[in-house]
């Protein structure tokens, strides 16, 4: 009888610790996927729910930037740290590959003593970071239920990473072929990027060719129009198969990352995004890290954002206030400035650090920006719902219309 006890109590506990081993993500954005690659390497059944047929798709194939210079620790360390192999287009860009022009036009070329930015492809082709996340996710043994929208969970733990749901900033661009080597142009210019920037990347014969906004968004085609006129003027450049893209990017003011710490939020779903320049890649793949660690380790996801992401999306908030009130004078000192140092890296980390003046100014800039989400909840008195961010016994009071 003593011994039937036993073997009743060692065949719960091996139950109850494999439904602890299982694990349900929504979502196969870079956060996502970070979270399932991580989990499943130790050794989580990991279910990943994703709604469309394939991962990238909201992406036309345009060259974005994984930015090194917020970090000490080279960008591609830190996906090394946290699990992530660069099966992917990502070629390192310094300051010696490209260019800077400001609002006169001016041209200015900025000195690193490391790679500025790494170039990565996003989208559906196979040199994709979306699809080299996903073949990883894959081989570590990862179950993703393609065209599967899932709207509620009720198992234990849950992450969700569903991407972007208001455009707080957009892009409108293109791609294209090209005869025009390896190189990066950045603007800074109101005129063609009202409080953003427009930028041209070129790898291998292919280019993207965007400008940013942060306001205005009604004109994108005016300004459009305005950035591919300057780009004209300052490059001699062969446009073959061209293919407009639009995209946009979501922050808040203080990210929500956590439902009754049981559902997690991670990257643009979360707010987790930069306000300064929309270089969000990393914060995306960093949070879904710190999601699974918490589950993996049993520690608490709000603690270890607001240890390691908390100070930089702060930081960068203060940032983008003290941007959008330069106009376009400031930007030309910016740029002047810029110019002058014999390393660039180290200035551009010391702006992303918390120090004393962005503390003083966070508050300041938490008060002046408002996100363009409207962040409609459920009615349901035990929520379980992902899309909604009310805990489990509480009644939302908003219109859900």
């Amino acid at each position: 009888m003593y011994e039937c006890m036993i073997l009743c109590y060692l065949n719960l506990k091996k139950l109850f610790m494999n439904s602890n081993k299982n694990i349900t993500i929504v979502g196969a954005g870079p956060g996502g996927l970070t979270a399932a690659i991580s989990l499943a390497k130790n050794g989580y059944d990991v279910n990943l729910f994703e709604q469309n047929n394939d991962v990238g798709l909201r992406f036309n194939g345009d060259f974005q930037g994984l930015e090194n210079w917020s970090d000490e620790e080279d960008t591609l360390k830190v996906l090394s740290r946290i699990g992530i192999k660069i099966n992917f287009l990502c070629h390192p860009y310094s300051g010696s590959d490209g260019l800077f022009y400001g609002p006169k036009l001016q041209k200015i070329q900025v000195k690193t003593s490391r790679s500025l930015f790494y170039l990565v492809e996003r989208g559906s082709n196979g040199n994709s970071l979306d699809q080299g996340l996903r073949r990883q996710a894959e081989d570590a043994g990862v179950n993703i239920l393609w065209g599967r929208k899932l709207d509620s969970v009720d198992s234990q733990a849950a992450i969700v990473g569903t991407g972007p749901k208001a455009a707080d900033a957009i892009a409108k661009g293109m791609v294209f072929k090209t005869s025009l080597k390896n190189q990066f142009i950045g603007f800074i210019n109101n005129k063609i990027a009202p409080k953003a920037y427009a930028y041209l990347l070129v790898n291998n014969g292919k280019a993207t060719f965007a400008t940013c906004m942060f306001e205005d968004f009604k004109n994108e085609k005016l300004y459009y129009d305005r950035a591919l006129r300057v780009l004209n003027s300052v490059i001699d450049i062969d446009i073959v198969e061209p293919k407009e893209f639009g995209g946009f990017v979501n922050f808040f003011n203080e990210p929500k990352i956590s439902k009754d710490n049981r559902i997690l939020y991670v990257g643009e779903n979360a707010g987790f995004q930069d306000a300064l320049w929309g270089f969000g890649i990393k914060y995306a793949m960093l949070s879904g890290y710190y999601a699974a660690r918490s589950i993996i380790e049993r520690n608490n996801y709000d603690e270890l954002c607001k240890a390691y992401l908390y100070p930089k999306l702060q930081t960068s908030l203060a940032n983008r206030w003290l941007f959008a009130h330069l106009y376009n004078k400031g930007y030309s000192y910016l740029l002047k400035k810029m110019e002058a140092l014999d390393d660039v890296i180290p200035a551009l980390r010391k702006h992303y650090n918390t120090s004393f003046s962005k503390r003083l100014i966070y508050p300041i800039a938490q008060r002046w920006y408002k996100t363009r989400l409207i962040d409609k909840q459920c009615m349901h008195e035990h929520c379980d719902c992902v899309w909604c961010r009310h805990g489990k016994l509480a009644h939302a009071s908003s219109d859900i219309g």
